[in-house]
C-alpha cells in the first residue's frame, strides 16, 4: 500500500497544484480549503482514490453538522469525506476522523479552554446548533466521541494492516519541533491520546500542527507532513510517500 500524504495545504490562500505519483491512496489530513471546495479540488486534481478528514479550516464560514453533511453529499467511489468513518481499500483499514481535542492535554482544560476560545479563529468563524458560535465544550464533545469511536475500532481485529488518520494530532509529541509549542494553546493542537497509540495501529496520520514529524509510538508510525501558510516553513514533503 502507497499513501501520499498531505494536509494543511490551504488552498483558501494558495492554490496547490500537487504531482500525481503512483500511489494508491492520497490521504488529505484536513485544512485543505473552505467548507466543500477541498471535495471538487480533489476531484480535479488526483485521477485515484482519496481519502479526506476534514479540519477545521473546512468549517470557517459553515456548520459543524451542516458543512460535514455538505461535504459527504459531494463525495462520490474514488473521493471518500470521513468523520468517525472506516473504510477498506486493498485489505487496509482507514478510520478517520477530525479528532478535534478536549482540552486536557496540557493539564488544565479550564485554562486551555479559554486560552483556545481567546486565541483561534475557530471560535468566531464556525457555528453549531441554531447557528450560534462554537465553544470550546462543543468541541470536547466531539473529541470524545472520536477518542470512543477510535477506541471500539481499534479493539477489533482486522486481517491486514490499520491505518488512523485525524486532523488534530493524538499526543504532544507531535509539537516537539514546533517552535510555538510550550503553553496550554498547545491542547487545542493536540490530544493526549497515547493510549490509543499503543492499541496497534500501523500508521496514524494527522494535520493542523504546521511542522512535520514522524515518530513512532510503539508499534504505530505517527506522520504529518503539512504545507501550511503560504511561506511558511513546515519542513514539508510535496510527495511524501509512505508504504506499508
Amino acid at each position: 500500500m502507497r499513501i501520499h500524504l498531505l494536509s494543511d495545504l490551504h488552498n483558501e490562500f494558495s492554490l496547490f497544484q500537487p504531482q500525481v505519483l503512483d500511489a494508491d491512496v492520497v490521504i488529505l489530513a484536513g485544512d485543505i480549503d473552505l467548507k466543500g471546495r477541498g471535495v471538487h479540488w480533489a476531484r480535479e486534481v488526483f485521477p485515484g482514490q482519496v481519502l479526506y478528514v476534514p479540519g477545521n479550516h473546512e468549517y470557517y464560514g459553515g456548520h459543524l453538522k451542516r458543512t460535514l453533511e455538505k461535504m459527504k453529499a459531494a463525495q462520490d467511489a474514488r473521493i471518500r469525506v470521513l468523520d468517525r468513518d472506516e473504510v477498506v481499500i486493498g485489505g487496509t483499514r482507514f478510520l478517520g476522523a477530525t479528532l478535534w481535542t478536549d482540552y486536557c492535554a496540557t493539564g488544565n482544560p479550564a485554562i486551555a479552554a479559554f486560552t483556545a476560545q481567546n486565541g483561534m479563529n475557530d471560535f468566531k468563524k464556525i457555528r453549531t446548533g441554531e447557528f450560534r458560535r462554537i465553544r470550546p465544550a462543543d468541541l470536547k464533545d466531539e473529541s470524545v466521541l472520536a477518542r470512543n469511536w477510535l477506541r471500539e475500532k481499534l479493539t477489533m481485529h482486522h486481517d491486514g494492516p490499520t491505518v488512523v488518520i485525524t486532523h488534530h494530532a493524538p499526543s504532544l509529541r507531535s509539537l516537539a519541533d514546533n517552535p510555538y509549542a510550550g503553553g496550554h494553546m498547545d491542547a487545542a493542537y493536540a490530544n493526549r491520546y497515547d493510549d490509543l497509540l499503543e492499541m496497534g495501529a500501523d500508521l496514524w496520520v494527522h494535520g493542523h500542527s504546521h511542522t512535520a514529524c514522524d515518530y513512532r509510538t510503539g508499534t504505530t508510525r505517527v506522520v504529518c507532513n503539512p504545507r501550511g501558510y503560504p511561506g511558511e516553513l513546515t519542513d514539508w514533503s510535496p510527495d511524501l510517500m509512505l508504504e506499508l
